[in-house]
């Protein structure tokens, strides 16, 4: 796993797609930080997770769409296959490159919070929390996109497919309050990814969410290893 995880790592950063993105990344985030924390002179940063959640998910998909999808259109994979490393191997190294170039630019929006200590009082703890459920919330869409890119060699279609998935977690959303039936409506909020994030943005320590997106990102890190197995029996 090791040597897929490096050789991954090191082509974001051989290419302009890791910078892209961390360019990309920061832009977003700096900009909602300055609209939103120093704009309104607020010292919470819940808001800024919350409005930042909805913009970046649809830009983490450049880390994974290449994925898998290049090395099956290249014929590479094939060589990775008969290599003597497991899939598990693959699908773990190549994941957790994506998620570290993510981090990496998570790491740097530290600088945010450090601007309110200097100028103000923030609720570290609350912020903590929202850290942490941004990464966990990340990480599942990082996976949701690496099984996309695992079960195509074109580019394009695991863009499309990735992207209909989170306009579904949109649509999982905002679809309760559409919903007459209180039932129905809370087995949405239930499946809402979006609304699991609330009690992070508000500094609530809750394993239900935290169990929830671990086991997503669990099962579709799963689902990709699963693919490949699949495409490397036939």
């Amino acid at each position: 796993m090791k040597a897929i995880y490096k050789r991954e790592l090191r082509a974001y950063f051989t290419s302009m797609l890791g910078y892209s993105f961390l360019t990309i990344f920061l832009l977003i985030t700096g900009i909602q930080f300055y609209r939103i924390n120093i704009g309104n002179n607020i010292a919470t940063m819940a808001r800024f997770f919350d409005s930042v959640l909805y913009l970046i998910m649809f830009f983490l998909p450049l880390l994974t769409i290449r994925l898998f999808a290049e090395d099956r259109k290249q014929k590479t994979d094939q060589l990775l296959f008969t290599a003597p490393i497991s899939v598990w191997d693959i699908v773990l190294g190549k994941f957790f490159a994506a998620f570290t170039v993510f981090i990496i630019g998570t790491v740097i929006t530290a600088i945010y919070p450090i601007i309110i200590m200097m100028y103000g009082k923030l609720p570290v703890g609350e912020t903590l929390n929202g850290y942490l459920g941004f990464i966990l919330f990340s990480s599942m869409i990082l996976a949701i996109g690496s099984f996309m890119s695992s079960v195509t060699e074109n580019q394009v279609i695991a863009a499309i497919a990735t992207y209909g998935v989170i306009i579904l977690i949109v649509f999982i959303d905002v679809l309760p309050i559409f919903i007459a039936n209180e039932a129905v409506s809370q087995i949405f909020v239930w499946l809402s990814p979006i609304r699991r994030f609330t009690d992070f943005s508000l500094g609530i320590l809750n394993p239900e969410p935290i169990i929830y997106y671990l086991s997503l990102t669990g099962l579709f890190v799963f689902f990709t290893g699963l693919s490949l197995e699949k495409r490397r029996l036939n």
